[in-house]
């Protein structure tokens, strides 16, 4: 299978980022080549916050052991990611 180009944007962020990533690839390892280009480079690292991504017209988090296109992702999709939101009365890390 073949790269499938998307745009990532990240909460706290205004730039998206055009990332190449295999079909086959899970979500989990899209996240994690999506944040290597922006947490701790455009946003600071939130070591206490675990990092989620959803398409950017849905709301719910995309499952992290799918694959990319069993989680409905297709070539040019706009993913986003996000960050868990601070507990209540806590500072955002």
């Amino acid at each position: 299978m073949s790269d499938l180009p998307l745009l990532v944007s990240c909460e706290r962020d205004f730039l998206v980022h055009l990332v190449a990533i295999p079909a086959e690839a899970r979500v989990g390892d899209l996240i994690e080549a999506a944040a290597s280009l922006v947490v701790g480079v455009h946003v600071p690292d939130r070591p206490l916050s675990t990092v989620h991504i959803r398409k950017i017209d849905g709301d719910a988090a995309l499952p992290i052991d799918a694959t990319v296109t069993d989680a409905g992702i297709e070539a040019m999709d706009w993913v986003h990611l996000f960050f868990d939101a601070a507990p209540e009365g806590e500072p955002v890390q």
